[in-house]
Formats: C-alpha cells, sequence, structure tokens
C-alpha cells in the first residue's frame, strides 16, 4: 500500500478566543511544497492564524501539527523549522543590521552566513545601518532576511507587501520566490490584504472573514472557474459580501 504524506501543517479544529473577536475552529491540511495565501479583511484573524503556527500565540484552542508533530511540543525548539516574517521588524533599534543577523545566527544551527550575505546584496541592504534608521521597505527586506537565513522547512510571511512602493514590492516578491524554488519541499503561507499578491506567490486560497474560513481552493480552479477575469478581481467579488 502506498505510504500516506503527513501534510507539513495541519490545524485540527484550531480556534482563538479574545474579549472582541473570536476564531472559529478551522481544520485544514498544507502539503510539503504548496504555496497558501490566507486572504481577507483586516481583523480577520490572518494574523492571528500565523502567529499561531509560528508557535509565537501559546493561548489557541485544538491542535497545530508540524509534519505530525503537536506544536506545543517542539516549542521553543520547533521554532527552527518555522521562518516568520512579521509585520513588524524586531530587533534593537541601536544595532545594525550585520549585529542584528549576527545576533540571530546563534539561535539557528542551520543559519547560512554567506546565504543571509547574499539576500543583503541581492536587496541592497545597508548592513552597517542601525535598525532604527532603515526605512520600512528596508525594514522589511531585513526582516525577511532573518526569517529566511536558515532555510526553514516553513515559512511564513505577514503582510510582506504592505505599504511598500511598487518597486521594493516586486523586488521582495522576486526574491521569496527565488528563495522557495531553490529549495525543494519549501512550503508558504502569505497573509495579505492586497489581493494582486496572490497569483504572483500562491496556488491556493484561504480566504477568512468575520473569523470564518469562507473558502478554501485551488488558484487554476479559481481562473478556470472564471475565464478572463484577474484572480484579484475574482477574490475581490468573493469578499465584497462579506464586508457589507
Amino acid at each position: 500500500m502506498p505510504t500516506l504524506e503527513v501534510p507539513r501543517i495541519a490545524l485540527r479544529q484550531f480556534a482563538v478566543r479574545y474579549p472582541s473577536f473570536a476564531l472559529a475552529p478551522v481544520s485544514l491540511e498544507i502539503k510539503r511544497g504548496e504555496r497558501v495565501a490566507l486572504v481577507g479583511p483586516n481583523g480577520s484573524g490572518k494574523s492571528t492564524t500565523l502567529r499561531a503556527i509560528a508557535g509565537r500565540l501559546p493561548d489557541y484552542d485544538g491542535f497545530i501539527l508540524i509534519d505530525g508533530r503537536d506544536l506545543r511540543s517542539m516549542l521553543p525548539l520547533g521554532r527552527r523549522e518555522i521562518g516568520l516574517l512579521p509585520e513588524t521588524l524586531g530587533g534593537y533599534g541601536w544595532m545594525t543590521v550585520r549585529e542584528h543577523l549576527a545576533f540571530l545566527s546563534g539561535f539557528y544551527p542551520s543559519w547560512d552566513s554567506e546565504y543571509a550575505r547574499h539576500l543583503s546584496e541581492r536587496l541592497c541592504i545597508p548592513l552597517d545601518t542601525p535598525l532604527g534608521r532603515l526605512s520600512k521597505g528596508t525594514r522589511v527586506k531585513a526582516s525577511f532576511i532573518a526569517a529566511e537565513a536558515y532555510r526553514p522547512p516553513v515559512l511564513l510571511l505577514d503582510e510582506p507587501t504592505s505599504g511598500l512602493d511598487p518597486g521594493v514590492r516586486v523586488e521582495l516578491l522576486d526574491a521569496i520566490l527565488a528563495a522557495v524554488d531553490a529549495t525543494k519541499d519549501r512550503t508558504v503561507l502569505l497573509s495579505t490584504h492586497l489581493l494582486e499578491d496572490v497569483e504572483f506567490v500562491a496556488n491556493r486560497v484561504l480566504l477568512l472573514a468575520n473569523g470564518v474560513l469562507q473558502l478554501d481552493a485551488n488558484v487554476p480552479d479559481l481562473l478556470a472557474a472564471n475565464p478572463g477575469t484577474s484572480l484579484a478581481r475574482t477574490l475581490y467579488s468573493i469578499l465584497s459580501p462579506q464586508r457589507s
């Protein structure tokens, strides 16, 4: 009998409850090599979901499995298998980018300093500039290097292009695609409200609205069902009723 593939990420009745917000129970699987976009309006639970999968939100119901293992039992060392580009770059503002990356390298045995240098050159990062003096776009690019330099099997990108000018946005998306294409079976989960980015990165879409998973569809199926219409416009038409 063929061996069943263990999903890279599995949510089992995953739910989060705050006083003013509740993410309804979600069960789904994401395979090795999948590139999934998590879309929806602000406040729908996208960042909450990514933070939980990254091991940075311990208070949730249900289970998160990474390669079949309960995430709770993997922490904190399990974070070495998960890279997170958060909405805001962490670190000390007085540290230079070079010092910041060197500091982080001590936490990840698979950190590749040569690869980090290559990414810094590709993205034109001023390594000797303090984090606190970087532009928004450069801060995001530095955050991507911090998440990618140890080539984690799971790469989580939380609104990576929000607020970036078009040139920096394309530069960052190109670097992300080049990075994941270079290593087999990388799994990417991208949270975004910029629907134009979805077709560029993802082959599957999850749509969250009002704390509920409203859609789970493959990009080719969505395009085939809406011939002549861009994916962004298709998703917007699906999402618009959820906003009313």
